[in-house]
């Protein structure tokens, strides 16, 4: 690919990355204060039309939810009682539309915030198939999103990921300099912090109150056991590219960033990729042990890459730690983004 295509197809690759995020915060189910799931419309004819919790205003009272929102010029009502004592536990749902009572039906549960449920107007609201369709393309953020589904929107993460990494090692093939150093290294030293934020986050806590150290106090050393070990690897690593080691020295570093790679891919969401190629990953099957094959049969082999200081195991390395490492952060990321978000759960 020449250069110039390259830094096009990254270009690319950043706003579409942008766009996608801001489309998944502005119709996020989670950043608006609602006490509901997702609200959504089913005609009488076509598919369901999903409204944005962001269009609603709700309010909490002694013993009620109401809440309202603007369709068409109409306000549409809804009303849900509630026993002090349960304040999550909502009672039937009572809709209304431009005055006119509608059927309000529960139509499942997502852990958004906690167990809440997603609602179900019936019919047509009293409104044209032009003015459905009017409000579906209004709306069709979160229509689009929702059309997706969990496994959907997983799926586009990781492959916006997977891009990602394929770009950045073609990128560090055709450029292994201080970028593709930096990214390398940091995915490194990344793989080193979530290994020693993983080991340490089992320990019992009758073994830490045993020593005299409270759950605080774990949960601030293990993170900043991770930070430090995190950080040391990204330098170790950085330092190996760039100045000549002895072979001791350079077996140990070489050998922290193999373990800290496959660290990082046996951790990441990228296994998941498997399943949508068609290979099983539920426990029992071989497609469960393979993840962790492959995380450690890649890792040693950038491992031994690094060791033999040659050009072209430098620029092998570079390539394949920087790639695997993006799409590694990049899934994680993704995954971590959309159960913040409440678009999975």
């Amino acid at each position: 690919m020449p250069r110039f295509s390259l830094k096009r197809a990254i270009a690319l690759w950043l706003v579409l990355s942008v766009a996608l995020v801001a489309l998944l915060i502005r119709e996020s189910p989670t950043l608006a204060y609602t006490p509901f799931a997702s609200i959504e419309i089913q005609p009488r004819a076509g598919r369901p039309i999903h409204l944005p919790n962001r269009i609603f205003d709700c309010t909490q009272g002694a013993a009620q939810w109401q809440c309202s929102a603007a369709l068409a010029e109409q306000p549409l009502d809804l009303t849900w009682s509630y026993s002090p004592a349960f304040p999550a536990e909502l009672g039937d749902c009572g809709a209304t539309y431009a005055g006119r009572t509608v059927s309000c039906r529960e139509a499942g549960m997502d852990f958004v915030r906690g167990l809440q449920y997603r609602y179900t107007l019936q019919g047509d609201l009293e409104l044209s198939a032009a003015q459905l369709n009017g409000l579906r393309w209004h709306y069709w953020g979160i229509n689009l999103l929702m059309s997706l589904r969990d496994l959907g929107l997983i799926g586009l993460g990781l492959g916006l990921s997977l891009a990602g990494g394929v770009l950045v090692a073609l990128g560090a093939w055709r450029s292994p300099g201080r970028w593709a150093k930096g990214i390398a290294s940091f995915a490194c030293g990344m793989g080193m912090a979530m290994l020693v934020a993983n080991y340490f986050g089992r320990v019992l806590l009758e073994t830490v109150y045993g020593v005299g150290i409270s759950d605080d106090q774990w949960q601030w050393l293990t993170h900043g056991l991770a930070i430090a070990a995190g950080i040391g690897t990204w330098i170790s690593t950085a330092a190996l590219l760039y100045f000549p080691f002895g072979p001791v020295m350079r077996l140990i570093v070489s050998l922290l960033a193999g373990v800290s790679l496959f660290s990082l891919l046996a951790q990441s969401p990228g296994a998941y990729l498997l399943s949508f190629m068609g290979i099983p990953v539920g426990s029992g099957s071989f497609g469960s042990h393979l993840p962790i094959f492959l995380a450690s049969g890649a890792a040693w082999l950038a491992a031994f890459w690094l060791y033999r200081r040659r050009p072209i195991n430098t620029r092998r390395f570079l390539s394949f730690a920087g790639g695997m490492g993006v799409f590694a952060i990049g899934s994680l990321l993704a995954l971590m983004g959309l159960l913040w978000l409440g678009y999975v759960d």
